[in-house]
């Protein structure tokens, strides 16, 4: 990825390797929720919105749970200025992932 990826790119990029990922049908996924990929990150040098993240955990694991695949979520990363921006981007992933079980 390049610095400053944004939102779009960004996710049409994870289409392709996530296809695969799910297509090898694993017996576990291990998804490595980082906040880092944040814009407002100090570290992390991605462009991504809060939506664009919140996306991004809804595609991850919808495409998981659709095929039958068990998610353990990890958070990882995210060194906002502000650290309410970083819980919030820990809260929507946890909050995707319980909708996404209550409408399977």
């Amino acid at each position: 990825m390049l610095d400053a990826t944004g939102d779009e790119a960004y996710l049409a990029r994870l289409e392709g390797p996530l296809y695969a990922v799910v297509g090898f049908a694993p017996d576990i996924a291990f998804y490595m929720s980082g906040a880092d990929p944040y814009r407002g990150d100090r570290l992390g040098r991605l462009g991504l919105t809060r939506e664009g993240l919140a996306r991004r955990d809804h595609l991850v694991l919808s495409r998981c749970l659709r095929v039958g695949i068990p998610v353990v979520v990890t958070l990882a990363g995210g060194y906002a200025t502000a650290l309410e921006e970083t819980v919030e981007i820990h809260c929507t992933t946890i909050r995707t992932a319980a909708r996404l079980l209550r409408e399977a």
